[in-house]
């Protein structure tokens, strides 16, 4: 990302959980696996939540005795099938956003001291097809996906290196002076991994307890109202 202005605010989006709420992941994970590499599996034991789209693929090869990294082109495949499956399920059934989540978005974004970015397990190109059926993308230029690396905290320092050219400022301070916005305890140890705040919204399986104990530093419902959330995101 350019730079715009020194000494903006960083804050980092999730998507699933946070964001808005689909069914139609899990759908076309099991499509494109069975596709590109041959595997059936009902993804029972799969936890999604606070994973990512790279470690649940390597934690089935381990499963099914195959190796995802046997060629870079088919792992893209992989990836590649499986935004196109979802894409399809989402124009079947379509995402819901989490109450609140577009006036929260939209005010940020309007912001001139605020850089928005993402830090999801969502691979990049099934993101970006996510947010565009409820109507958010383009609200964020860059971030770091779940296609990149296996390990979530890994994300988050790869997050900080994309929005340092924005945020002004080296990764450490970028880091500390931003924001992570998330629903499981996986979201509030990325954010301690780049020493940031976290808001933890409780929307998933993890609960209020566990997010606060894990870290968060708020911890919500919803990303409802709009105002108070505003002066607490930039209040400090």
């Amino acid at each position: 990302m350019k730079s715009l202005i020194s000494e903006k605010r960083p804050i980092w989006f999730d998507i699933d959980g946070t964001l808005l709420h689909t069914k139609a992941g899990h759908g076309a994970f099991q499509l494109a696996l069975e596709e590109v590499y041959g595997w059936r599996d009902t993804l029972a034991e799969v936890r999604f939540a606070g994973n990512t789209d790279l470690r649940v693929l390597l934690d089935l090869a381990d499963k099914h005795g195959g190796c995802p990294h046997e060629t870079r082109s088919k792992q893209e495949r992989f990836f590649t099938n499986m935004a196109g499956h979802l894409d399809r399920g989402l124009h079947v059934e379509g995402p819901e956003l989490v109450p609140g989540a577009m006036e929260l978005v939209l005010n940020l974004r309007a912001r001139e001291d605020v850089c928005l970015g993402l830090l999801t397990g969502n691979a990049r190109l099934c993101a970006m097809i996510k947010l565009r059926h409820v109507g958010l993308d383009g609200h964020f230029p860059d971030g770091a996906f779940g296609d990149q690396h296996h390990d979530r905290n890994h994300l988050a320092r790869l997050a900080v290196d994309v929005m340092k050219g924005e945020a002004g400022g080296n990764g450490g301070a970028v880091g500390r002076k931003g924001l992570v916005i998330g629903d499981t305890t996986r979201d509030v140890r990325a954010a301690k991994e780049i020493g940031a705040r976290c808001l933890a919204v409780a929307t998933g399986s993890d609960g209020p307890e566990e997010l606060m104990a894990a870290g968060a530093d708020r911890v919500v419902t919803d990303l409802h109202p709009t105002p108070v959330l505003l002066d607490w995101i930039l209040g400090e």
